[in-house]
């Protein structure tokens, strides 16, 4: 490796990510006896596994950039990173800190490829910080700006340059800041003052919008028939899109259910079981028939490819019907417009 960093300078930059967690925040969520309670402390587990991820990321990359690991470990750590950053993609209801911080962990859609056209010229500084990259565009900030390093083949972070591991280096340290700072804002319950009403209204804009999010991700590369945009694809550098997007279907199932306390035992106590049972089966039906290749890209290259995501579309679209239709009817709650919504 050309690029190292020196001892003193690494042992810092792990102990100001511990000294930022250790002092304030808590292992354990708030404990309340408000109904959402059980959707809460999804929320504040999946946060809890996003921060530790990016701590991973960040020990990873360092060690990389030290000449102690190999860039396969960083990549590994990177892709467990996507997977627990899904839980909370696309999400438009909780704590306004966590929310502000959607747009610097992941710019997405890319319409341009303004992250490449970003990055190459970022990689020509060789002196990046945490505090440098923060004033900089979200395209440079996130995890799509790592995947570029990773993935991309203009990059040269496998050779150890010095200004790619420069960069990699002050990101993945922005990365677990903003992880820490999300996980601050969900050590109290949001909703805890919300009343009954209130709550459900909450609770199926939540998952709503969550679902709107994943929808996106695939009628943006669906486009129209016979003209895809397989660049428009989420994680396409990386051919992990089809996969993250399983994981925003289980965190969404997880939190239907709830630890058993969530949407699916609101309807049944209502006297809905009918409805429950056809949303249980259309996430146990989506998931189970969910493509094993893992690329969105590389399915959108033939018809065969074409015809699969767009049917799999199809489910969530049957799932958001039965949400955002069916369940919201039965409970009386009027879901408003979201952030995708228009765009």
């Amino acid at each position: 490796m050309n690029y190292k960093l020196s001892s003193i300078a690494l042992s810092l930059l792990f102990l100001t990510a511990c000294q930022s967690s250790s002092v304030t925040q808590s292992s354990k969520p708030e404990a309340t006896t408000h109904l959402s309670q059980a959707v809460y402390e999804v929320e504040f587990d999946s946060a809890l596994k996003f921060k530790t991820a990016m701590m991973n990321l960040q020990s990873q990359t360092a060690q990389f950039c030290q000449g102690e690991s190999e860039l396969t470990q960083v990549s590994a750590a990177w892709q467990q990173g996507m997977s627990r950053w899904m839980w909370l993609q696309g999400q438009e209801r909780g704590p306004a800190m966590a929310l502000e911080q959607n747009w610097n962990v992941q710019f997405w859609p890319d319409k341009k490829n303004t992250t490449g056209r970003k990055m190459s010229q970022a990689v020509k500084t060789d002196a990046w910080t945490m505090e440098s990259v923060q004033l900089q565009s979200v395209t440079i900030q996130g995890l799509g700006a790592i995947e570029w390093l990773l993935y991309d083949n203009a990059s040269t972070l496998a050779k150890g340059s010095r200004g790619h591991c420069s960069l990699a280096t002050a990101i993945t340290t922005s990365l677990t800041d903003r992880a820490d700072t999300i996980f601050m804002a969900w050590q109290t319950n949001p909703w805890s003052t919300l009343d009954k009403e209130a709550w459900e209204s909450e609770y199926l804009a939540l998952l709503s919008n969550q679902l709107d999010y994943s929808m996106k991700k695939l009628s943006r590369p669906l486009a129209k028939i016979g003209a895809p945009r397989p660049y428009f694809s989420e994680s396409w550098r990386s051919e992990t899109s089809m996969s993250n997007l399983k994981t925003n279907v289980e965190a969404m199932q997880a939190l239907y259910l709830a630890k058993g306390k969530g949407l699916d035992k609101i309807l049944r106590d209502e006297g809905h079981a009918r409805l429950a049972d056809s949303i249980v089966h259309q996430f146990e039906d989506t998931l189970e028939t969910w493509p094993s290749e893992a690329s969105l890209f590389a399915l959108l290259q033939s018809k065969q490819g074409y015809r699969t995501v767009l049917s799999q579309f199809n489910k969530l679209e049957q799932l958001k019907y039965l949400i955002n239709e069916e369940a919201s009817v039965q409970l009386g709650v009027v879901i408003g417009f979201n952030a995708t919504d228009g765009d």
